[in-house]
């Protein structure tokens, strides 16, 4: 069947967030530890992206981790830290290597583009603004407005209904394996997992239908087969 649209993944698929990580921890350590030293500043950042899984755990977890194992003058509150957090971290947000081409070579053959983003509209809108991407994509999904998050097929089904796009004539390309790729599958799309660093060993059952190690490898792809 035709493909007419693909669904991506925000996080670690269209933005860099490794490397936003990276800059949120420095903005991190000049407001709250500005005067710590060298060994003091690994610490923080080994234990932030210790208590941060990559961004799939809760904000209020990850506040309360830092709470207990950084050395704290003066510890923000929770509504302090969540607000720097959410106003500082999109401002940090980086494009993934390629993605403004592939974007537009991808629109150029007609495909209708959508984004499927677990997270809080303020913190995901600000990384979407920051990266400049709104202009390619037909429809943008994010779970806190749509009240449901991947890998929960409604979310899917939502971004499909938006895209007049049946699961057969759809891609869904992300980073996780269970929210993005057996979720997409589980409803029908193919699903494309980009990966930084792995090999596919999460399930039996399902396997993504392509692995990409980076996002111009699309458009091979798609070359393939139209």
């Amino acid at each position: 069947m035709t493909l007419k649209a693909i669904i991506f993944d925000l996080d670690e698929t269209l933005t860099d967030r490794r490397s936003a990580i990276d800059s949120f921890i420095e903005r991190l350590i000049a407001r709250y530890f500005p005067d710590s030293d060298e060994d003091a500043q690994l610490t923080i950042v080994k234990r932030f992206k210790e208590a941060d899984q990559n961004g799939y755990r809760d904000k209020h977890e990850v506040y309360e981790m830092l709470v207990e194992h950084l050395r704290w003058e003066n510890p923000p509150t929770a509504d302090e830290y969540l607000t720097f957090f959410r106003e500082a971290f999109p401002l940090c947000i980086q494009p993934m290597d390629q993605v403004f081409p592939v974007l537009r070579h991808l629109k150029s053959k007609g495909l209708r583009l959508g984004i499927i983003t677990n997270g809080t509209v303020q913190v995901q809108e600000g990384k979407i603004r920051q990266l400049g991407i709104r202009e390619y994509f037909d429809s943008i999904v994010i779970s806190e407005e749509a009240g449901v998050k991947k890998p929960d097929p409604r979310i899917f089904m939502k971004a499909l209904n938006l895209l007049n796009a049946l699961p057969s004539e759809t891609w869904f390309v992300g980073d996780h394996p269970h929210n993005d790729i057996i979720g997409a599958a589980q409803c029908g799309i193919k699903p494309i997992w980009f990966t930084r660093d792995g090999n596919w060993d999460y399930s039996e059952a399902i396997k993504p239908y392509r692995t990409i190690h980076k996002l111009e490898e699309l458009i091979h792809i798609y070359a393939e087969h139209y």
